[in-house]
């Protein structure tokens, strides 16, 4: 992965955002579409090296990269990983957020895979196809944060939404029908998992350090919208009574969201189970959420947006987004280790996730669509496209803000979150690119 220098980043914006997504696209998403352990395997970094040439992340980034490729047209590579994460799901609706090789005992059972159950897991997955053999995996399903469990609800919410998209892109009423009764099953995982406050729990939906002990509003956010979705995939098969159930589902949960945590002119991060609402560190990815999703009233984001595009933390060193607008807040109680013992060392500190992530620029492109605010959507597709191009076309999984204006790029390069977000940015938004000749 060879560097290309930083003065040889174009001028004009087109030219910039054709390169990045260029890149993106054949230096990171082509090359991780192996095919390698099955059909429809991708690795979630660009060659492999980190998190496994073989293993499945089904949580958050093999959703958004499966999102990319099929824009890109991949179908096929696309239903071949679907049917592989179905094979994972367990009897209680529930996905795994990681799978791996189960030929042999896995590795790491004590310490980051201590949350999975070996051997009652195991399943096996035969994709008779040539080329590949029935083999042993397994699924993790619980965070290796035993107590707090975050990432709880990230596998299953990944899963409904990536049915959702690959219905939208084919129509294929047969697939559906295939499939609505597994999606319904992780629908209702995450319904089990409201507790007697009315909110869904899950701690992180997508950070695991800080936790967000224990109810998220982005979680909650993603919820409301996985509902929703799964009462148009009902709908579309013409279930109107449970394509009603799930959508009076929806409400109820956003509603209650709107109760606990709306702050007057903004939404708060999360609920502890302690110490209550949290609303300490400015701004947070909440925020887009609740708009991107349609969680907050239209009152409310009229009353919120404004406050949204005046924070320029958010792109602290030039590089959206940022998951709060004041990182250097957080409390030693907000760390896990405040509230277990994990039994091993962490290489990483306990505020990793505090930083600029694809996941949280995805929120804010979306809400900025939801908004019609073209002009900064555009331009945080051009600013993730320069720092890319800034690093030879590849990109980082965090970048970490320093208290000065510059950020601090952390995780493999290569990672492919940010080029898959990019992507989607882009081609689920053409009008706003039309003067960018994008590849296919």
């Amino acid at each position: 992965m060879a560097e290309s220098p930083a003065e040889n980043i174009p001028a004009d914006e087109a030219t910039i955002i054709r390169q990045g997504v260029t890149a993106a696209i054949k230096q990171t998403l082509e090359p991780a579409a192996t095919q390698r352990a099955y059909p429809g395997h991708f690795t979630i970094v660009a060659d492999g090296h980190w998190f496994g040439q073989e293993n499945t992340w089904p949580g958050l980034d093999s959703w958004q990269m499966a999102g990319a490729y099929l824009l890109l047209g991949r179908t096929q590579l696309v239903r071949d990983y679907f049917d592989y994460v179905q094979a994972a799901q367990r009897a209680d609706g529930n996905i795994p957020y990681a799978i791996i090789a189960a030929d042999a005992k896995p590795d790491h059972l004590t310490t980051y895979n201590r949350g999975m159950r070996y051997p009652q897991d195991i399943f096996t997955f035969d994709p008779k196809r040539e080329g590949y053999s029935a083999r042993k995996w397994i699924g993790s399903f619980s965070h290796w944060i035993a107590q707090i469990n975050p990432l709880g609800t990230l596998a299953a919410v990944s899963y409904v939404l990536l049915a959702d998209e690959l219905f939208t892109a084919t129509r294929d009423r047969a697939w559906l029908e295939a499939k609505i009764e597994s999606v319904e099953r992780a629908a209702r995982y995450l319904l089990s998992r409201k507790s007697e406050n009315g909110l869904i729990g899950g701690a992180g939906f997508y950070t695991e350090m800080p936790p967000r002990h224990q109810w998220d509003g982005v979680a909650q956010c993603y919820v409301v919208h996985v509902f929703r979705k799964c009462a148009a995939l009902h709908a579309a098969l013409g279930r109107e009574s449970a394509a009603g159930r799930w959508n009076e589902q929806a409400e109820t949960l956003a509603a209650r969201f709107r109760e606990v945590f709306w702050n007057g002119n903004h939404f708060a991060e999360y609920v502890h189970p302690a110490r209550g609402v949290i609303d300490l560190h400015g701004l947070s990815d909440v925020n887009w959420a609740a708009i991107a999703y349609d969680v907050a009233t239209p009152e409310q984001a009229d009353l919120l947006w404004p406050r949204m595009m005046a924070e320029p933390a958010f792109w602290h060193g030039g590089m959206p987004t940022q998951t709060v607008s004041k990182p250097f807040t957080y409390q030693e109680w907000e760390f896990f280790s405040s509230h277990e013992d994990v039994g091993f060392e962490i290489p990483v500190g306990q505020l990793y996730d505090v930083a600029a992530m694809g996941r949280v620029w995805f929120l804010e492109w979306q809400a900025c669509a939801k908004r019609g605010e073209t002009k900064r959507l555009r331009e945080s597709v051009v600013k993730v496209c320069q720092m890319g191009l800034k690093d030879g076309g590849f990109w980082h999984e965090r970048y970490h803000p320093l208290q000065v204006p510059r950020v601090d790029r952390t995780g493999p390069r290569g990672y492919g979150e940010y080029p898959a977000i990019l992507v989607r940015a882009v081609y689920s938004n053409p009008a706003l690119f039309t003067d960018v000749m994008l590849p296919r």
